[in-house]
């Protein structure tokens, strides 16, 4: 009998994955929304051309959204993680676009991923909210010479490199060594969170993606930048999300098929 089919069977999964953002906050203006879903719709057109059916989630909706529902969880950029969350500086003038909804809704999403055993992939505020998940803590604002963000209003996305270290989940979508990115964003990882390590980081030292620091902890990483903004390099968008879906694919392989 020839096994062909089941091989074929396993390479036909599409994992379903939470694609979170908060799509309506109130405290977004219209400009920022509408930033927010034109990124959010390159991310999901990157996740069904790696082969997932992507599930949009309104992480300010209020919903209660049970991370074993789904096969992985992307968590996409958006406002700022609420201070009081990681006993920052709730006066901070610039902290701007708080949810506090969404900061609730997609903790409780990152978490209950790792403990269930789904892959996780952070986008810009995803890496923000991924460390404050794990009892980590930010920079509130980078100051306005930040190579990171252009600081003007309704800024575009700002380009510099980062640096991959060898032998993490990232170098092994992107290759080890320096890469450009697009990036938009004013804060950044002050205090690593628990059981995280930082895997790249600008030249200035800003942490620039994470992942767990045991690989038997499950699969997660964490990006500062943008890969789905327009002007990523080729292929990096790519890269990424097939790593990602390879992932959520494997976790989804029915028994006798692995």
């Amino acid at each position: 009998m020839n096994n062909d089919g089941g091989a074929s069977a396993q390479t036909q999964l599409r994992p379903r994955i939470a694609v979170s953002y908060a799509q309506d906050s109130a405290s977004h203006p219209a400009w920022f929304s509408e930033t927010l879903a034109d990124l959010a719709r390159r991310a999901v057109a990157g996740l069904d051309a790696a082969g997932a059916n992507a599930v949009v989630i309104n992480s300010a909706s209020g919903h209660v959204f049970t991370a074993k529902d789904y096969d992985g969880v992307l968590i996409l950029g958006g406002g700022d993680v609420d201070p009081a969350r990681y006993g920052g500086n709730t006066d901070e003038p610039t902290v701007h676009c708080v949810d506090t909804a969404a900061d609730e809704t997609e903790i409780d999403l990152v978490i209950g991923a790792v403990e269930n055993g789904r892959p996780v992939l952070g986008i810009c505020r995803g890496l923000q909210l991924v460390n404050v998940a794990f009892a980590g803590s930010l920079t509130e604002d980078l100051g306005p010479e930040s190579r990171h963000k252009i600081h003007q209003e309704r800024p575009p996305m700002a380009t510099h490199p980062v640096a991959i270290g060898r032998g993490t989940l990232l170098a092994g979508a992107l290759g080890p060594g320096e890469t450009m990115v697009r990036s938009g964003h004013h804060q950044a990882v002050r205090r690593l969170g628990d059981r995280l390590r930082v895997v790249a980081a600008a030249p200035d030292g800003v942490v620039e993606a994470v992942e767990l620091a045991r690989r038997d902890e499950g699969w997660l990483l964490a990006v500062q930048w943008h890969p789905e903004a327009e002007g990523t390099p080729d292929g990096q968008l790519e890269a990424l999300l097939g790593a990602f879906v390879t992932a959520c694919r494997e976790r989804t392989e029915p028994p006798g098929l692995a």
